[in-house]
């Protein structure tokens, strides 16, 4: 008997071959007409590496206006909500309704209240890390060029880019779809909301004296929305300097599988010893193994053809494994798991 899909856990990596995805301002000094990507440090064999890296909530915006676009959900806009004394925004918020957009039901939201006003917070089901350059596999390079005016001498100017593939791991807290928890001061719903769609929840008590509200329809909902995610992790596009340094961030590997419990066992996955990536695959044989009791899913490896090394392999890795495409993957899992029956 498998077990309950709980959670939908992941890996990706993304072909990041001369490419500026994510900026992190000027340099510094002399080289502050220089604009630089977002980069941290990592001792590799006892010297310091400067790693390439795309934020979580970089990556995250590309998943969200992607997932919206591709499922034509209406997007939860953020907006300022309250100004300071001087006019600037000192608050922002999106909808902050998880029935409306499904976007706040998959990435969550934050309102805080003062005095009587409610404050409202759903932590993000869709949990992710950072992108990062594979080891072994990141060098980082300058372009250096000028912008030629037709008065005076050239202006001199610089981007720093990077050639690697980007690596990250996520897990869906998928059973939270479609289900709210007001636990005092930290709400999920609003009262409004609460009034306006009170014939659509099922409510319980929850440890006593607090709410939770689960939509009627949550299994309908919880379904569709996860799909919507998938379908949008399959189609992922974004990243900055397109223009300039344009790249295709969807996924060229994509793992996915469901799992009882959150954990999110598909991290540092994949290698760079040779010529092109690859995937450790007796640690992936190893998770398999160790987490079968937990696995509701067999594991989906979808891979571009061409991409990676030890190909063959990874299409034989035989009992317990879905071989396909990326989005091949993605159609499949849906299909099988996240159907309407």
């Amino acid at each position: 008997m498998m077990a309950t899909l709980n959670n939908i856990t992941g890996a990706l990596l993304i072909d990041a071959t001369a490419a500026f995805l994510n900026g992190a301002g000027l340099d510094r000094g002399e080289d502050k007409n220089r604009v630089i990507p977002k980069t941290f440090w990592e001792k590799v064999n006892n010297r310091s590496e400067e790693v390439p890296y795309v934020s979580a909530q970089a990556w995250r915006r590309w998943l969200r206006d992607t997932t919206n676009e591709e499922n034509n959900w209406l997007p939860s806009e953020l907006r300022g909500i309250k100004e300071s004394e001087k006019g600037s925004t000192s608050k922002i918020a999106t909808e902050l309704n998880p029935i409306d957009f499904p976007e706040d039901d998959l990435f969550g939201y934050m309102k805080s209240g003062k005095g009587k006003e409610e404050t409202l917070q759903r932590t993000s089901p869709f949990k992710s890390s950072v992108l990062k350059g594979l080891r072994n596999m990141r060098t980082l390079s300058t372009d250096e060029a000028f912008v030629h005016l037709k008065d005076g001498t050239p202006l001199p100017y610089a981007t720093k880019f990077y050639a690697t593939h980007l690596e990250g791991f996520f897990n869906l807290e998928y059973y939270r779809l479609g289900v709210y928890d007001n636990l005092g001061s930290r709400q999920e719903l609003s009262t409004a909301l609460l009034e306006k769609y009170k014939s659509s929840f099922r409510e319980t008590a929850l440890y006593g004296k607090f709410k939770r509200y689960e939509l009627k329809d949550a299994a309908l909902t919880r379904k569709a929305r996860a799909a919507g995610l998938l379908k949008g992790l399959g189609y992922m596009r974004g990243g900055a300097k397109q223009a300039a340094f344009g790249a295709d961030v969807s996924p060229k590997v994509l793992i996915l599988a469901g799992m009882e419990s959150a954990n999110p066992v598909f991290n540092n996955i994949f290698t760079g010893s040779g010529e092109r990536p690859g995937i450790n695959l007796g640690a992936l044989r190893e998770i398999a193994r160790d987490y079968r009791h937990k696995l509701s899913t067999p594991v989906y490896v979808g891979i571009r053809a061409g991409y990676l090394q030890g190909e063959e392999e990874i299409k034989n890795l035989g009992d317990g494994f879905v071989v396909d495409s990326p989005l091949g993957v993605v159609h499949q899992f849906t299909v099988k798991h996240l159907h309407n029956d």
